[in-house]
This record gives C-alpha cells, structure tokens and sequence, in this order.
C-alpha cells in the first residue's frame, strides 16, 4: 500500500480511534484514553488471581459506552460470569446470587442489579460453548463486535501442534482478527513458570506455554492480588502493564477487590 493510500485511510477512518474507556481513570490516563480497536490486549495472572472478576466488569464497563461487546468463557459457565456481574454490582457473593437464599435486602439489591444489568443487554453477548478458535473468530466477525473477551488463551482450540505451536499460532491469529474484525481483543492468560516465580517485578514479559503471546500482544498486563487479613473487606489488586506498543510500559495500577461481591474499583476512586 502506497503512503498516500495510508494516509487516506487514515483520515477515513478517525472514527475508528474511539477509546474504549475500560471505567479506569489511571488506567485510561496511562493508556492515553483506553482501549482501541485493532489491538490484542493480554492479561496474566494465577489461577483464582481475579482475572475473570476484572474482564467482566471492563466488558459491562464498555458495553455502558454503547460499544457491541461479546464474553467467550472457555472455563466457567454464562451463569457463572453474569452472576459475578451481579454480584459485584450488589455487593453480593456470586454463589449466594446462583443459589437464590438472601434476605429481603439483598433480593432488594439483586432486583436492582438485574435492572442495572439488562439496560446494556443489546450490547453484550456470552459464550460458553465455543471453544474452536474458527468457531469464535467467526461469530465475532458476524456480530461485529468491538470489545472481546477470551478467558481464556490456554483453552482455545486448534488441530494438532504442540502447545507451543498451538499458542503461537492462537496469538497470532487473535492479533490479526483484532485488525481483521476492527474489534479490540482482550485474552486473559496464565503466567508463565518463570514469571510465577519471580513475581510481578520480573523483568521478563511471559505468558504460560509460548513466548509469542507476549511478542504479538500490543498491551500485555499482569495482575496480582493480595487478600486482606480481614476477611470480607478489600483485598488489593495490582495491574500492572509490562508492555505497551503505544509508549511508556512498566506501570502500575493499584485496585480495590470489594469483598464480598468483587466490584474493582481504584483506591484514589474511594
């Protein structure tokens, strides 16, 4: 493509430079004004880390933008991840929102929750049965989705390979459906051993099962979370961004875990 065509396509397309706000102001601050189409967004962290609680909550936060938005959960059920929704939103534990057993406060709370939730419907969409790679990238492309959620990469499907292979191959082509669809592309992902061991401050910018994740991704986070010695309070979270193709990587977003619902919110947001 000539320089004068890129240039036009360009001016063509400013539209398509809308920040997806992820509802974080550092965070956004940081980003230059948040997500954006075209890119692949990847957040790491350990298993039962927060991982799910936090790309639920920026999808509604997205989806509140008017943004199509779409939740493919290759772990846990649709059930599980609007629950957490709600629960995070009335400040109620998940299990106890599935379960249905609460006081007439808290039905009060989950009512209003539910309202809260449903006026975004026509913007979000879950998943829970695809776990093909083709079979995603083609419901995206037919939904013309903005902001996608893959929880997550190690569970994404692709013929043969060894997982190595297999996750290179999954990244790469998340980077170029993220381009293809015109959609911004958040996988959630475990960590890699050595990162695991050598904690948040690691120099090396690794995800579990192939070093090409990190090499495709145009913003790669790890999270971390430290439980209260109180249980029941906050817990505090971590997010920390290792690398940025825009400019500056290297920092750090400190967040509030509200127990026992799990809304996340920043400690200067109170």
């Amino acid at each position: 493509m000539k320089l004068t065509d890129v240039l036009a396509h360009l001016e063509a397309n400013k539209s398509e430079m809308d920040f997806l706000k992820t509802g974080f102001s550092k965070l956004d601050n940081d980003l230059d004004g948040g997500l954006l189409r075209k890119e692949l967004v990847v957040i790491g962290g350990r298993t039962g880390i927060g991982k799910s609680y936090l790309a639920a909550q920026l999808l509604l936060n997205i989806a509140r933008q008017g943004f199509k938005t779409a939740y493919f959960s290759l772990e846990i059920s649709n059930e599980m991840v609007v629950s957490r929704l709600l629960g995070a939103l009335s400040n109620i534990k998940s299990t106890r929102v599935r379960s249905g057993l609460l006081s007439l406060l808290e039905l009060q709370q989950l009512t209003d929750s539910k309202a809260k939730l449903k006026a975004y419907e026509n913007f979000m969409m879950f998943y829970d049965d695809l776990y093909q790679l083709e079979a995603i990238k083609k419901e995206i492309k037919i939904n013309q989705n903005e902001f996608v959620v893959v929880d997550f990469i190690q569970n994404i499907m692709v013929p043969g390979a060894d997982e190595y292979n297999r996750l290179s191959y999954v990244a790469l082509e998340l980077q170029k459906l993220a381009k293809e669809a015109n959609c911004c592309v958040l996988v959630l992902s475990q960590l890699s051993n050595t990162v695991t061991r050598e904690g948040m401050d690691s120099p090396v910018v690794e995800y579990k099962g192939s070093g090409n994740i990190a090499t495709v991704c145009d913003l790669g986070f790890f999270i971390h979370r430290q439980q209260s010695v109180t249980p029941g309070q906050f817990d505090t979270l971590q997010l920390a961004l290792k690398k940025n193709r825009r400019g500056t990587s290297q920092t750090y977003d400190d967040l509030v875990f509200q127990q026992p619902g799990g809304w996340i919110y920043e400690q200067t947001e109170g």
